[in-house]
């Protein structure tokens, strides 16, 4: 990757959010300290991100943060936040056997429907679909230029299909219709800050490193500040 970088051949990096900053080990090791590396040449300006309003704040702001200190351009990805903002992933919702959905909390489809209610409001003001609503507030971003939610394809007789769902998306517009304060009356809706223990470095964590758990060591502790995450809040559940 050094070699790559020093190279100047990336133009683009994939920043996930999936661990982002919960585990700053591992994305500050893994993806930010690169981009961090490449944005400072003039062949880097883009990096793919999974960003949803429904994600923990922290990593949605932190992304945020370094990327527009880098000037770097987002496409944003999984929009939909795992198919709820479709709207036919419904409480009881049956995944299949195979679904990485089905490993997540249980409760997470009935809670995060709950927020989808508040949402609507906002959704129905401008004329959108929630998913429609999930893009506007995501390119309401300031680094954001594209939006790329996963279009799946449902079980069930009430499943919507791919063709309706990939209609709704060509419908987006830009700029998002969303007002600033719109942006951050949506952020507290969604804001779900130490709801999970999440893996990576942690506070909590003391001994030899494991595969997705090791300590913050003074390094790691030192990156931290630098991108403004305080682990003892932002890396434990609350």
């Amino acid at each position: 990757m050094t070699a790559v970088i020093e190279a100047t051949i990336v133009t683009r990096f994939h920043l996930d959010t999936a661990n982002y900053p919960s585990s700053i080990s591992k994305e500050l090791r893994f993806a930010a300290s690169p981009i961090q590396k490449c944005a400072s040449r003039p062949s880097v300006s883009r990096a793919s991100v999974s960003l949803s309003r429904l994600r923990e704040p922290r990593k949605v702001d932190s992304v945020l943060f370094y990327t527009v200190a880098n000037h770097v351009s987002l496409i944003a990805r999984v929009v939909d936040y795992g198919g709820l903002f479709h709207d036919d992933v419904l409480p009881g919702h049956a995944f299949a056997e195979y679904d990485h959905r089905k490993f997540r909390p249980q409760g997470w489809v009935e809670q995060g429907r709950e927020r989808l209610a508040l949402l609507r409001t906002y959704a129905e003001r401008h004329a959108l679909t929630m998913l429609q609503l999930a893009c506007a507030w995501d390119l309401a971003q300031t680094p954001v230029r594209c939006v790329a939610p996963t279009l799946i394809q449902e079980r069930g007789d009430g499943a919507r299909t791919i063709e309706s769902k990939r209609a709704e998306l060509a419908a987006v517009r830009s700029p998002s219709p969303l007002s600033a304060d719109e942006v951050r009356e949506i952020r507290a809706i969604g804001d779900n800050s130490g709801c999970m223990a999440l893996k990576g470095a942690s506070t909590e964590y003391e001994g030899a490193p494991l595969a997705d758990r090791w300590s913050v060591d003074e390094r790691l502790g030192e990156l931290a500040a630098r991108w403004r995450i305080e682990p003892a809040r932002d890396l434990v559940k609350q």
